[in-house]
């Protein structure tokens, strides 16, 4: 009995400890995320070794320098998809490649 109380009173304080570090996110941003509903979506780029071609476009995995020039100039062009960015910390010269999806939006392949 004095173990089970000792691991309950034990969980309650890790549980009370970490509240205030995910004080400013809600329980859904912390779970799945944040959802920004401005269309675009973001993909991190993480290069394994063990996942080769990890369903990730060919032109965003190995893109050139010149194809990194197109992408920026793109971004530059239109302020919803530089905004959008900004939200997301991502800098203009971290995005490998950008795609139009079908509904329209953006997905944002960075590093």
């Amino acid at each position: 009995m004095k173990k089970t109380s000792a691991i309950i009173t034990a969980l309650a304080l890790l549980i009370l400890g970490a509240m205030p570090a995910l004080a400013g996110d809600g329980l859904s941003a912390i779970l799945f995320g944040r959802n920004y509903n401005d269309g675009v979506a973001a993909v991190q780029i993480v290069h394994r070794p063990n996942d080769a071609g990890d369903g990730l476009p060919q032109a965003a995995l190995y893109s050139t320098p010149a194809r990194k020039r197109q992408v920026q100039a793109m971004i530059m062009n239109d302020p919803n998809l530089l905004a959008a960015l900004d939200r997301r910390n991502i800098s203009p010269y971290n995005v490998a490649w950008v795609q139009t999806a079908l509904n329209g939006g953006k997905i944002v392949y960075y590093y």
